[in-house]
């Protein structure tokens, strides 16, 4: 096997696999890159039986064959090569040597037909969806997935395809995001529960799509979803890449239910003022609950912390309530995420009694809201 490519295409399709390389497997073969060529030039993969991804890259294919290479090291080793052409050379014993110019290096290999089967998205319907919509309805969702891997059906999201409209849901039990767009010309109907990492991951292919878009001027650029069922496994694809994922195997919480009806108090703030106050109080907040006191009346929202350990911080912004005043506690943590992720000037806060959900949007937009549990203090 030997085959010749750009070292700047190499790192750049290296980096997109190697992340999900299995590094604390029990299986040696998943801690590897997998490397294809043929005539269509080099195929590379990583898989942790769970995610699974795969990069393609030009490349001067003088001898196909296949090799499974260490992902860390391999990565490592083409990133500190000189700029231009890099050689791959791998010999009957899998042993491959990499090298640009006078530097090269030699690394034990295994069996590329050792490595596992991928799937195959070939037969699976892909619906296009603009990648802009896809990175925003991410990051006004990520945050409130659940980081505890015992609970498989928290540590999630819910992707809903619903005729023209995707709708994205996240939930760690203490809080909730539900963020949606339209997608002109969609016509699809399937739910989709799809673990965190593979989440995190779709997040970064449609970042770096939309930086080269940038970087090249490109137009509107799309990315497929598409599953054939809810079992899975789920397809993600650009061009030059494909994202595949198990789904999780348990039901996502009846999300509407946990959002109000009807609330008695909207309460409207400068998002940018209340962020801002919120992380400066929240520096004396108790460490274990970062629990912080809103107290409002018709023309202004007191912020609130106290915590015996340390002492207790304040401050005050302009609001405007429709409602009777109210006094409720939240943790700031929550807040402050749902309030880094929007973009809007304002935001409102649409709350009941002390004890009530409470609801945080942007003003003037209705495809995103948050739900925070309150908390007594």
């Amino acid at each position: 096997m030997e085959f010749v490519v750009n070292k700047r295409e190499f790192v750049r399709a290296l980096s997109r696999v190697q992340s999900v390389a299995d590094k604390k497997s029990a299986m040696p073969i998943l801690t590897n890159v997998l490397m294809v060529a043929d005539a269509s030039g080099v195929r590379l993969a990583a898989t942790d039986l769970t995610l699974a991804v795969t990069a393609h890259c030009k490349a001067d294919v003088r001898k196909g064959g296949t090799v499974a290479l260490p992902a860390r090291h391999v990565f490592d080793v083409v990133k500190v090569l000189p700029d231009g052409d890099v050689t791959v050379t791998v010999e009957k014993n899998f042993s491959a040597r990499i090298k640009s110019g006078k530097r090269r290096f030699d690394l034990s290999g295994m069996p590329g037909e050792d490595f596992p089967t991928l799937p195959d998205p070939s037969k699976v319907a892909l619906t296009l969806i603009p990648a802009d919509d896809v990175a925003e309805l991410i990051a006004l969702t990520q945050f409130s997935m659940s980081a505890d891997d015992t609970r498989p059906h928290l540590s999630a999201a819910l992707f809903e395809l619903a005729g023209d409209v995707l709708r994205v849901v996240t939930t760690d039990g203490h809080r909730l995001s539900k963020a949606e767009r339209k997608i002109s010309g969609m016509k699809a109907q399937s739910k989709l529960l799809i673990p965190a990492k593979a989440v995190h991951e779709l997040k970064r292919m449609v970042d770096e799509l939309r930086a080269e878009k940038k970087d090249a001027g490109a137009g509107p650029l799309t990315v497929g979803i598409g599953a054939n069922s809810s079992q899975g496994p789920v397809f993600f694809q650009r061009d030059g890449m494909t994202l595949s994922s198990k789904l999780v195997d348990a039901a996502f919480p009846s999300y509407e239910q946990v959002i109000p009806s009807a609330t008695d108090r909207t309460v409207t703030a400068s998002r940018t003022a209340l962020l801002d106050a919120l992380r400066a109080v929240s520096l004396v907040a108790s460490d274990r609950t970062s629990g912080v006191k809103l107290q409002v009346n018709s023309s202004r929202m007191l912020i609130t912390s106290e915590n015996p350990e340390i002492g207790a911080g304040s401050d005050e912004i302009d609001a405007s309530l429709q409602g009777p005043d109210v006094t409720i506690g939240f943790n700031s943590k929550y807040l402050t995420d749902a309030l880094s992720a929007l973009t809007s000037d304002e935001v409102a806060l649409e709350l009941s009694g002390e004890l009530d959900p409470g609801m945080i949007k942007p003003v003037g937009r209705d495809d995103y809201l948050g739900v925070i549990m309150p908390m007594r203090i």
